[in-house]
């Protein structure tokens, strides 16, 4: 905690930031949770699409275990977050809206490269957000619920990799 001085004439204020630094715990937490449920979201939708627009085995595959997985760690999550007094967006944003109309549109060996490259993408960004947040937060049921994820993040990216 941290205190600064000011003195304004004979007028002596102090200030803390401690109210700050909570303000910043509570806000990074919420955001990684937005970021973390929306993404999980984007899997499963994306997950979807590849189970029917793919063209490989392995693309079809990998979807469906995108629905399954991302469909648990989403609740998992949830549940933590909501267990520590967060809040969990129920929408996707409209980036993510986007990204899945411009999916969509795709089938066959294009999806298939498309759809290789989006995860590959998002997982690598997933696990390093998730591992910022497992180190930072102070939220116990969150902080098990990414622990619990993380092993499965690093998987899909390794499989994402393979297509």
């Amino acid at each position: 905690m941290h205190k600064f001085i000011i003195s304004l004439g004979s007028l002596v204020l102090v200030v803390s930031t401690a109210p700050y630094a909570v303000c910043q715990e509570k806000s990074s937490d919420q955001q990684f949770v937005n970021e973390a449920a929306r993404g999980g979201m984007l899997e499963v939708e994306l997950g979807r699409i590849a189970e029917k627009n793919g063209a490989s085995g392995g693309v079809k595959q990998f979807g469906e275990q995108m629905v399954t997985d991302h469909t648990r760690l989403n609740n998992e999550l949830g549940a933590a977050a909501k267990k520590d007094g967060l809040q969990v967006p129920t929408e996707l944003s409209s980036k993510q809206s986007a990204e899945i109309r411009s999916l969509s549109k795709l089938s066959g060996k294009e999806f298939d490269s498309k759809y290789a490259q989006v995860m590959v993408k998002d997982h690598t960004e997933d696990l390093a957000a998730f591992q910022k947040a497992e180190s930072s937060t102070e939220k116990p049921e969150l902080k098990k619920a990414i622990a619990g994820a993380i092993p499965v993040i690093q998987h899909h990216l390794e499989m994402a990799k393979q297509l």
